[in-house]
């Protein structure tokens, strides 16, 4: 930009901005020095010109972009109907596990049916409407809350909203998402609420009125305290008849820990299981509901509950017992009323159902003196702090605890050492089996009773 002109003995720059001609001397006669000297003259006009092409450039490039995004803007992106499909194809989703994926595909049709059943299924000139997952605006996102709260629990709620989240920031890229409506969404506060223990009493009508594979899925979960989905899915590979015990790594810690729990065979289950014929003990321990519970989880889960509730075991607060039903149906023959139940409004959360029968054998274990390091071990433990802590229990100290539990199964048996004359004799293993078989559901406070004196005694109290 620029030149140069030789007046004299002296270089001349000149140069134009915005057409007007500017000169002025360099005041050498050196031309190098001359060139460095019209550089300096005309570097703020140069630089002055690069801004102003570059702000050029800029404005062309941006509206290139602005082209280029409208182009793929009307490129077809991930549909409603096709959104779940897409997470599971997804490499950045979390590694769920199956039954996990199951809830979650439900909680996500849940809400494709809500928006495209509230949506046009046509446009105005007739063709199908494409409705996608960009098309969800924060207004739906917060209509959609609004709906499932009045259906769902606040806990239900809280997995609804953070699985649409989620889906959403998965797939945000591959759906050209540029907002997550689900995340500004407030959660909802709950109590935990824990399904209470049963009684004995209450273990002896499930056990009573129970039949086939049911009556030992119960008693196996009453005598190892397994989960459903365990204790439904027990494989004979797991049970060791010769050695009475359980071995098995449970669903729930499976992903993170490959950690067995083993719990000891207590005599009741122990009976069950060797009446089985040996040609049977292969594959599932339950064939029948291993399947049903595989087909759908749930429809195990209410099995148990109606049995629950036939033999008067509320389940929740909106349940109907089996007593309260035939006091309804009594009373309208007899055209009588009877005052309203007490109901939760909206979805009852559980008080009891199969899940009770670990926190029941946890209660016994601990009502029987059971040190909490031995129940911990049996149960099986999340926190891998607590599973190292409670690695070293030996199974004789196992098998005790769990030979404490009574026999739900029995009728009312006069125990063999409650109300006896004391003999003059030393105790000793056999006798302390016979006094533990003779428990039954009615006598097994006074027996462990019994024998807690007899042990603490040492080995040679008599009896």
């Amino acid at each position: 930009m620029g030149s140069l002109t030789l007046r004299g003995n002296k270089w001349v720059a000149r140069w134009v901005v915005n057409g007007k001609m500017h000169v002025r001397s360099t005041k050498t006669g050196d031309k190098a020095l001359a060139e460095e000297r019209l550089k300096e003259y005309t570097t703020p006009t140069r630089l002055g010109n690069e801004a102003e092409a570059l702000e050029i450039l800029a404005v062309k490039i941006g509206r290139r972009k602005a082209e280029i995004a409208k182009f793929e803007d009307a490129k077809p992106a991930v549909e409603i109907n096709d959104g779940w499909q897409e997470y599971l194809d997804q490499h950045n989703r979390p590694d769920s596990g199956a039954s996990t994926l199951r809830q979650y595909e439900f909680q996500y049709d849940a809400f494709a049916k809500w928006f495209l059943d509230n949506r046009p299924k046509a446009s105005s000139d007739g063709t199908g409407v494409r409705w996608e997952l960009r098309h969800v605006t924060q207004d739906d996102a917060e209509q959609y809350a609004g709906y499932l709260l009045k259906k769902v629990s606040a806990s239900t709620f809280n997995r609804h909203m953070n699985l649409l989240a989620l889906v959403w920031r998965v797939l945000k890229k591959k759906a050209r998402l540029t907002e997550n409506p689900w995340k500004s969404i407030e959660r909802r506060r709950f109590k935990v609420r824990s399904r209470r223990e049963l009684t004995v009493d209450e273990l002896g009508r499930l056990i009573g009125a129970a039949q086939g594979e049911m009556k030992l899925l119960l008693a196996i979960g009453i005598y190892s305290g397994l989960r459903l989905g365990d204790a439904a899915s027990l494989d004979w590979g797991s049970v060791d008849i010769a050695k009475g015990i359980i071995s098995l790594v449970p669903m729930k810690t499976a992903r993170r820990s490959q950690k067995r729990v083993t719990i000891p065979i207590h005599s009741t289950l122990h009976a069950m299981l060797t009446g089985i014929p040996m040609e049977q003990r292969v594959g599932p321990v339950l064939p029948n509901l291993k399947a049903r519970w595989e087909s759908f989880n749930g429809a195990l889960a209410r099995d148990v509950e109606s049995l629950f509730l036939s033999v008067d075991i509320k389940t929740n607060a909106n349940a109907l017992t089996a007593s309260e039903k035939a006091a309804m149906e009594q009373a309208k023959k007899d055209g009588k009323e009877l005052p309203p139940l007490k109901r939760a409004t909206g979805r009852a959360s559980a008080d009891c159902g199969f899940h009770s029968l670990r926190h029941t054998f946890v209660s016994l274990c601990a009502a029987g003196g059971v040190p909490q390091s031995v129940v911990q071990s049996l149960v099986g433990h999340g926190s891998p702090a607590m599973t190292q802590h409670y690695t070293h229990i030996g199974i004789e100290t196992a098998k005790n605890a769990v030979d404490l539990l009574p026999d739900v199964t029995k009728d009312v048996v006069p125990s063999q050492v409650a109300d006896k004359p004391v003999a003059t004799q030393t105790i000793d293993v056999a006798q302390l089996i016979s006094i533990i078989k003779a428990m039954s559901r009615k006598t097994w406070i006074t027996d462990r009773e019994r024998l807690l004196s007899l042990l603490e005694a040492g080995p040679s109290a008599e009896v």
